[in-house]
């Protein structure tokens, strides 16, 4: 039998369906594409040319010539060398330079030892490096942190993580003229994510495998033009940011790609930002990179000795400046005057309330530095005033986004 909806029932289903439909632009007051109005980032956002120095920590021990991967866990800072070196990794001092520390995997070759990456339990080995593209034993090593011991030297043995690539299927050699290189990942959520070296379009691809000893094809997330060749990649402790290092070949352009404000490890779908680093003929081959906190990286290079002779050494780059969260700059405008906001800082109530002659509504709201709106109210027209609670919400920075009908108006709010 065919039921009769009530106006009641269409009424609930307006009430259940409403509210004010998110907006995608570009989140980042960075960006040269800012959209002050958009709540969703759909990362679109555009930046200005970015340089950056690098602070030389010290050169590197000579076990060390080929830095070639890079990663700090535990308060230790490890490295390795390149292809056809000994299957080591060593432990180094971040001050000196020196090895501390070698440990020697029993059980595998070092085919081409491409980058580090960490968990709690263990340390992984990406042994992925495929200049030719003929590779067949693609693989990372597990290497559990309980089994490395206190001595200068120590021999251990590593389980196999196995994977090709659901895209290839000409493993023909071809030296530099394919897209099925590695010498990049991290982990996260139980997986290591890869982002590939690719020689013919200079893009990256990016995979998963399981962080788990076994035989997987591994599941492509995805790709960007990187215009260049990505040699390290590292996720910072707190999981806001991401960061993949690289070069150009042909002129030594050294680069910096800062990935963030992504969702639940959609590490493509956020902000995409470059930042140049100097020339490979003044910091060699860089290939190591690591997080040492939420916004510290170090990087290291391999040395190079053909038209200059650079050693291998630590760098040390502070990427707070981009990846911090950005308050957005209050713009000079009449709606500035229509309203006053006290107090500020506030921990229990914020109290907006009419200073000029608009008689009309007020929209508010207030987000955090990610975009989220946490509060939200109005004032109507004709009120004097109206309050948001804020005592549950965490210390630290929001922003007021106050609409009327001649504009809107941001105000930086802190919050204790």
């Amino acid at each position: 039998m065919l039921k009769t909806v009530t106006p009641f029932l269409f009424l609930l289903l307006a009430l259940a369906t409403s509210g004010v439909r998110a907006q995608n632009g570009c989140t980042d007051p960075r960006a040269t594409n800012y959209n002050p109005a958009a709540t969703v980032n759909d990362g679109s956002c555009q930046y200005a040319s970015t340089s950056a120095t690098l602070t030389t920590k010290t050169p590197l021990g000579s076990a060390v010539p080929e830095s070639s991967g890079l990663q700090y866990t535990d308060r230790s800072l490890w490295t390795h060398n390149d292809s056809n070196n000994t299957p080591s990794f060593y432990k180094i001092d971040s001050t000196s330079g020196a090895v501390l520390q070698q440990v020697v995997i029993t059980n595998f070759i070092n085919v081409d030892w491409e980058d580090l990456a960490a968990d709690a339990q263990y340390l992984y080995v990406g042994d992925f490096g495929n200049n030719n593209g003929d590779r067949r034993d693609l693989r990372v090593l597990r290497v559990a942190k309980a089994d490395i011991g206190a001595g200068p030297s120590v021999a251990v043995t590593a389980q196999s993580i196995a994977f090709s690539y659901p895209d290839q299927t000409n493993f023909s050699p071809g030296t530099n003229n394919h897209n099925f290189d590695c010498e990049a990942f991290f982990y996260f959520n139980d997986s290591l994510h890869l982002f590939t070296k690719n020689w013919a379009d200079l893009r990256t691809k990016y995979y998963t495998i399981p962080a788990h000893p076994g035989t997987y094809v591994a599941h492509f997330k995805g790709s960007f033009n990187v215009n260049g060749l990505i040699t390290a990649a590292d996720l910072n402790p707190a999981g806001t940011g991401a960061a993949l290092l690289g070069y150009n070949a042909s002129t030594g352009a050294t680069f910096m790609w800062l990935l963030s404000d992504f969702r639940n490890g959609q590490f493509l779908r956020g902000n995409k930002r470059r930042i140049e680093l100097p020339n490979a003929l003044f910091i060699g081959q860089a290939e190591g990179l690591t997080f040492v906190d939420q916004y510290r990286v170090f990087i290291s290079n391999e040395q190079i000795t053909s038209i200059v002779t650079v050693p291998a050494r630590l760098y040390a780059l502070n990427t707070r400046p981009w990846l911090a969260p950005a308050v957005p700059t209050a713009t000079a405008t009449p709606q500035a005057n229509l309203f006053t906001v006290a107090p500020n800082p506030a921990s229990q109530t914020l109290r907006i309330e009419r200073a000029g002659g608009f008689a009309g509504e007020f929209a508010l709201e207030l987000r955090d530095l990610q975009g989220r709106a946490v509060a939200t109210g109005r004032l109507p027209a004709g009120a004097a005033a109206q309050e948001l609670a804020v005592s549950t919400l965490a210390a630290g920075l929001y922003v007021l986004q106050v609409t009327s009908a001649t504009g809107t108006f941001s105000r930086k709010i802190e919050l204790r």
